[in-house]
């Protein structure tokens, strides 16, 4: 079963309306063209989000651009561009021990959560490892739980399993909730002055939507709580450029946002993410799992963990691409491999990468070589944030 945008004619009158005013060939020699693919004329392009379903179908797509890659990520650094964020879940737990469940369940400190407030946090099994990484807002009469849309429908039943004598309720409401993501420097104009993980309640078109402010582009972004039915209307009054996917995922990588399903996922030891410092309390209670996370915090490190790459060439490696020590090409033995790249604006067209690498050739500044199908070239570890933003990730 598709998951599908309830934004998908919209977006396709945008891409149409957009394209009547472009000559045939404005994009035959535009610089950087072969990180993103344009649809046919008039048309918007969207691609799978995750693993299909049982019947082998397209179960999620998204937005990859409405024609030019280049002028959406523009937006994205100079003003503001909203984003279809067809590929979030939505799970709601309520209920009078709501907060102080969700503190036991998950890896951050909750239980001191208000109404305005969001946070960050992992799912971990009982082995510490990862099973979903959670976004958190309290709206006052509950809190609305963001996930990754494939991971919605088993983390609410894994919550679910664990509620004894409690007054919660967890629910999936992926159908009932669409995100949609406002970036850039203006992106925030009009929602109070927030900080990050500081939300407001605001009215757009005359629904009730929550703001949350959430920044990992390397500029102020906005999550936009919208309910399924009020969704068309709330984007249409939004007076702002479109961004799809292939900007979007430029602008994250350079921001230092690594994604759960892409460059990381169910399985992962939290400490391989990079992301401990905004995902984990080591000052909270108990929560499965927290034995091992304390453990490898206090007295080990992983075995592997996620850096960045700043290639040497104009190499632009793929996903998959295995990262080799300096000097022995494909010849030795693997330590990691690319998990995102792009070729970054920000950096004078340079390409950059997150990568798994082995933790013993993880320090910055460390030497490789990236192979990719027998291509390669030499590149060097750096921290996730290319930017060298403050920005939480």
């Amino acid at each position: 079963m598709l998951h599908d945008t309830p934004l998908k004619l919209l977006l396709e009158h945008e891409a149409a309306t957009r394209n009547q005013d472009r000559s045939p060939d404005a994009d035959a020699h535009r610089p950087g063209a072969a990180t993103g693919h344009p649809g046919g004329e008039g048309a918007a392009e969207f691609i799978p989000w995750g693993p299909p379903d049982e019947q082998g179908d397209v179960s999620c797509e998204i937005l990859s651009t409405l024609g030019s890659v280049e002028v959406e990520y523009a937006h994205v650094r100079r003003d503001r561009a909203r984003f279809d964020a067809a590929m979030r879940g939505t799970i709601r737990v309520e209920g009078e021990d709501a907060r102080d469940f969700l503190d036991r369940m998950l890896s951050q400190k909750l239980v001191d959560l208000v109404p305005g407030r969001g946070a960050l946090a992992f799912l971990v099994d009982r082995t510490g490892r990862l099973q979903a990484d959670l976004k958190v807002l309290d709206i006052g009469d509950g809190l609305l739980v963001d996930v990754d849309v494939h991971q919605a429908a088993g983390t609410a039943k894994t919550l679910d399993g664990f509620i004894f004598t409690e007054d919660v309720r967890v629910k999936d409401e992926s159908d009932q909730w669409h995100r949609i993501e406002l970036h850039g420097p203006d992106a925030g104009d009009g929602y109070g002055d927030l900080e990050p993980l500081q939300a407001n309640t605001v009215t757009i078109a005359d629904h009730t939507v929550h703001v949350l402010r959430h920044d990992r582009l390397g500029v102020p972004g906005y999550d936009l709580f919208v309910r399924t039915v009020d969704a068309a209307e709330v984007w249409s009054a939004l007076d702002c450029m479109t961004t799809g996917w292939f900007a979007y995922n430029m602008a994250r990588i350079e921001g230092g946002t690594p994604m759960c399903n892409i460059d990381f996922g169910p399985g992962t030891l939290p400490h391989e993410t990079s992301l401990i410092s905004t995902r984990v309390s080591f000052t909270k209670g108990c929560y499965p799992g927290q034995e091992i996370v304390a453990r490898l915090e206090h007295l080990g490190k992983p075995k592997q963990v996620l850096r960045g790459l700043k290639m040497s060439s104009d190499t632009l490696p793929v996903a998959g691409s295995q990262v080799f020590p300096e000097g022995e090409g494909d010849l030795g033995q693997p330590i990691g491999v690319v998990t995102s790249s792009c070729l970054s604006p920000m950096l004078g067209s340079a390409s950059i990468a997150f990568a798994m690498l082995r933790t013993t050739v993880s320090e910055p500044g460390t030497s490789v070589r990236v192979h990719d199908e027998g291509a390669g070239g030499p590149a060097v570890t750096a921290t996730l944030d290319f930017l060298g933003s403050e920005a939480d990730s």
